[in-house]
């Protein structure tokens, strides 16, 4: 009975390493400036990851932290200074289709892609006025992304990324559509040449 523990162990090991292996040589790391519509513009930036399963298909997910102070000047006279703060962010996954390349001389390989993500989003706002209380609220909601981009390969690991996107957010029972660009780099494990 021992014996055949100590054997199932070792098959599960052995077959375990090379898959570990492939999924790690398919993985892919990424970051860079994020900007999106609504609340009065938010920036930040987006860190995501990647398992390719074949040379066209990889499922990313994504993690965008935007934010933006705003100070409402114009009221600043009548009744005090007016500042909104605002926080979104935003957990994504889903899979994203590269496209044959494109050859161009100076971006040296363009490779498209469109994209379709699901997850959830957290929104946190305040409005605070000189001599009044900050006002505070946040909403957990879910979220879809629909979009697209293209990477611009660099060498066989590094390409930088560029994605447009409408960001479909549901916050207080409705919903708000948002348009989400990301310029980035991306860092493939293994080789990042599509034929």
């Amino acid at each position: 009975m021992k014996l055949s523990r100590i054997a199932l162990l070792f098959i599960a090991v052995a077959i375990s390493a090379p898959l570990n292996a492939q999924i790690f040589h398919n993985l892919e790391f990424s970051g860079g400036w994020t900007h999106s519509t609504g609340n009065n513009g938010l920036d930040g930036f987006n860190v995501g990851t990647g398992v390719w399963f074949t040379r066209r298909v990889e499922v990313a997910f994504n993690f965008d932290h935007i934010h933006d102070t705003t100070a409402l000047a114009e009221f600043a006279l009548t009744g005090g200074l007016i500042t909104t703060k605002n926080s979104l962010q935003n957990y994504l996954i889903g899979p994203r289709v590269f496209f044959g390349s494109k050859s161009v001389k100076i971006l040296h390989t363009l490779q498209p892609f469109g994209e379709f993500q699901i997850g959830g989003s957290h929104l946190h706002s305040e409005v605070s006025q000189v001599g009044a209380s900050t006002q505070r609220v946040s909403d957990n909601a879910g979220t879809w992304l629909l979009g697209g981009g293209g990477d611009v390969v660099f060498s066989r690991h590094w390409a930088g990324r560029i994605n447009l996107d409408l960001l479909r957010t549901h916050f207080v029972d409705a919903g708000q559509s948002r348009l989400r660009i990301v310029f980035g780099v991306a860092y493939t494990m293994g080789n990042r040449k599509i034929e």
